[in-house]
Formats: C-alpha cells, sequence, structure tokens
C-alpha cells in the first residue's frame, strides 16, 4: 500500500482505489485517495496493508535539546528506519512535547534521499522511548505523554532509564539473583559510608543515575585509617575518612551516589575484563543477542572504551556454562525488571567472573548504547524491528 505526505498542506493520501477504506495510524485516521500527479513537495510511503490500515507506524520518543534540535542516538535511529522501511514499515521521530490527542510531530528519514523531513502523522502503533537524559524523563510531558499513550492501550517500551540503587534492591529480593550483584548501599552519611568501608575493604562509589563509567572512583582503606582514592584521571591519599568526605561528601549527596563491594575481578594476561551482554525480548522471553568482552589497559577502574579498554571476541573465553548462565540470567533479569519496572523490550548488562570464579552482575543498562561490534549491533536492530512487527500485529517474516 502505498501512502503520500504533503510536506505543505501536512495531509495523507492513499494511491489504492478511490473507493477503498483506507486507515493510517494506531487511531484509523481516514486517509482520502489521491487525486493526479504526485506534487514536488510530496513523498511516498510504502507500508503494509492490516485489514485496511497501512503500518507499522513506530515512533521512536527522544528529547530536544537546548537549541531545540532532537536529541539521541542517531546512527540506531538511521539504523532501525532503514530496517523498517525494508520491510515496508515507518519510523517517526518526536519528542514527547509534540504528542497530541490523535496526532504526533517529529522527522522521518528517507534512506533513499539520505535526509531528514519534518512530518505529522496519527498516533503511531508502538512508542518505543529512547530519551537520552534522564532529567527529561521527569518532565511533566514525559510523564503526560506515558499516561496518555497506556490510556489508549498504544505499546509502550523501555519505561525509564533504571536507578542502580533501586536496581540493587530489585536484586536482593529475588531469589536466584541477590547473590549475583555486589552488595550496595545509598550513600546518606559519612559514618554510614566508613562502617561499610569497615566491612568492605575496597568498594566502588557510583551515582545512582549514570552510565557509560561516567563518574566513578573507587575508595580503598588503608594502613592507620588512611583512604586510597582512584577515579580514571587522579589518584589521592587521604589522612582519614574525615578528611575524604570534607572534599568528596557533597558530591556523593547531590549526585545520589551508591556504595558498592569491590569485586576481586578475573583478570586475562593480568588486566580485568567484564562482559557485555545485550538482551532482547523474543517470542519465547528474553534472550542473548550477542556477546562482547571489554578489557581495562592503563587502569584498573573499568573497562570502557573512553577510558582506555580494549574490546576483546567472546569467542577468546565461550564456553558451554558461559553461554548457559547468560542465556538464564537475561531470562530472569528481563523477567523482573517487567514484573517490577514495566516492560522495557531490550537491556545490556555488565557482568564478570571474579577471582574464584563466581559470576557477577554489575549493571543492567535499560538504554544502551550501539554495540562495537557490528555483527552484534545488526543482530540487534533486525530482533528490535522483529519486536516492533510483532508487538504491532503487522505480518512480517521474521529476518
Amino acid at each position: 500500500m502505498i501512502l503520500r505526505f504533503n510536506s505543505e498542506s501536512k495531509e495523507w493520501t492513499h494511491e489504492a482505489r478511490a473507493e477503498e477504506n483506507i486507515s493510517f495510524g494506531f487511531n484509523k485516521m481516514k486517509v482520502p485517495a489521491s487525486s493526479g500527479s504526485l506534487p514536488e513537495n510530496s513523498h511516498r510511503f510504502l507500508l503494509n496493508n492490516l485489514n485496511g490500515n497501512a503500518g507499522p507506524l513506530i515512533g521512536i520518543m527522544t528529547a530536544m535539546s537546548k537549541k531545540l534540535a532532537l536529541s539521541g542516538n542517531g546512527p540506531l535511529f538511521h539504523a532501525l528506519q532503514a530496517e523498517v522501511s525494508s520491510r515496508n514499515g515507518m519510523v517517526v521521530i518526536f519528542p514527547s512535547e509534540t504528542l497530541a490527542k490523535d496526532a504526533i510531530t517529529g522527522v522521518t528519514y528517507l534512506p533513499d534521499q539520505q535526509k531528514w523531513i519534518p512530518i505529522k502523522t496519527p498516533l503511531p502503533h508502538l512508542v518505543f522511548n529512547r530519551i537520552p537524559f534522564r532529567h527529561a524523563e521527569q518532565q511533566p510531558a514525559f510523564t503526560d505523554a506515558v499516561k496518555y499513550l497506556s490510556a489508549l492501550g498504544i505499546p509502550f517500551f523501555n519505561p525509564a532509564f533504571i536507578n542502580k540503587n533501586k536496581l540493587y534492591s530489585l536484586f536482593s529480593r529475588h531469589s536466584q539473583l541477590r547473590d549475583l550483584m555486589p552488595e550496595s548501599i545509598a550513600i546518606k552519611s559519612m559514618i554510614q559510608l566508613a562502617a561499610f568501608l569497615e566491612k568492605h575493604p575496597g568498594l566502588y562509589l557510583k551515582p545512582a543515575s549514570s552510565s557509560k563509567g561516567i563518574g566513578i572512583f573507587r575508595i580503598r582503606e588503608c594502613s592507620g585509617g588512611k583512604i586510597e582514592f582512584l577515579s580514571h584521571s587522579y589518584q589521592h591519599i587521604y589522612p582519614s575518612m574525615k578528611e575524604f568526605w570534607k572534599v568528596k561528601g557533597r558530591q556523593l549527596i547531590k549526585h545520589e551516589y551508591i556504595a558498592q563491594k569491590e569485586i576481586s575481578a578475573a583478570a586475562i594476561d593480568g588486566k580485568r575484563f567484564d562482559f557485555r551482554v545485550h538482551a532482547h525480548d523474543g517470542p519465547e522471553g528474553y534472550e542473548v543477542t550477542g556477546i562482547g568482552i571489554r578489557q581495562s589497559q592503563k587502569q584498573d577502574l573499568t573497562t570502557h572504551l573512553p577510558n582506555g579498554g580494549v574490546i576483546l571476541p567472546y569467542m577468546n573465553l565461550r564456553n558451554e556454562k558461559h553461554d548457559q548462565f547468560f542465556s538464564w540470567a537475561v531470562k530472569q533479569i528481563g523477567q523482573l525488571l517487567t514484573d517490577e519496572l514495566g516492560y522495557f523490550g531490550e537491556f545490556s548488562l555488565d557482568a564478570g567472573i571474579s577471582e574464584s570464579g563466581e559470576y557477577v552482575i554489575y549493571e543492567v543498562n535499560s538504554k544502551p548504547m550501539s554495540f562495537d561490534e557490528p555483527h552484534i549491533e545488526q543482530k540487534r536492530i533486525t530482533a528490535l524491528v522483529n519486536l516492533f512487527f510483532r508487538k504491532t500485529s503487522f505480518n512480517s517474516p521474521p529476518l
């Protein structure tokens, strides 16, 4: 089915027989038949036909920058648009502020012309939350949009960023997951932190609402009550916890830091490594999309690539035990997130192995960035688009 959009009049028409009843979008906006030749300011879209309804129309919700431009993961948006378009669907990127009673206003990418165009469409059949800023999810426009979509019954997935302290609380109440995440506390006072450091001689301190290793540092207790501090760019010895708190306490409280027990991690050639695991919701529940390995180099605080980490192929360490564990873990975690926080559709894990050979889950990321391994990223795009078509009931054979 071919629909036309007139960029000047903002009107949609169809190229089916004039007597056919054609609708578009979740709210089944009536689309009249086209008349005459295709105007210069019009664009054609090839879409599937589900009982006279054109689609699927996939909305990707993002945020506007301070300069009123759309923000977010551009390469991901491009890839999703290209894949959806190749299967006769359509993607619209839009900020929550432009959600109206019966329409959204945003942009769509034209792969054949390699450009974005502004567009207005009816309500999408599904909305994928890719807002890149935590503060944007706390604004009334976002919360109002989520309530409205929920009231209408429009599938909405990836409800929000995951707070690290809340995540640990969820894990701690799960009979099978509680031992996988290092013990953590929300930092409330110097006395509390000092007591936790006495229990665990090494701690990672992390902002509860951050990602990609931003703001992370480590403290260890040395002889004489001294505190060894290590960040990605700075190392210092404080004479006491009191002196450390004088310098860092305000930051820890303001940014809602958590303290997490340091794990002595397994190493390859003397350098620690972590697993990066992507998971998506498949026809039989959450499953592993792909696994990569990140290894530290010049510092052992984190393995993130921006901080000097390097990529290793999973095949270097792959065995049946790892495959079985991660397959089990993503199913358990996916179900836990769904039960407690809402439907995510995809997530990623930062996981590791301790020196004693035990599995550890450090983080769960609800909005993974693009994987650096092209084969994993392509599997991810395909899995997401399969999910889009499955959740909207439009028939498209999985790739």
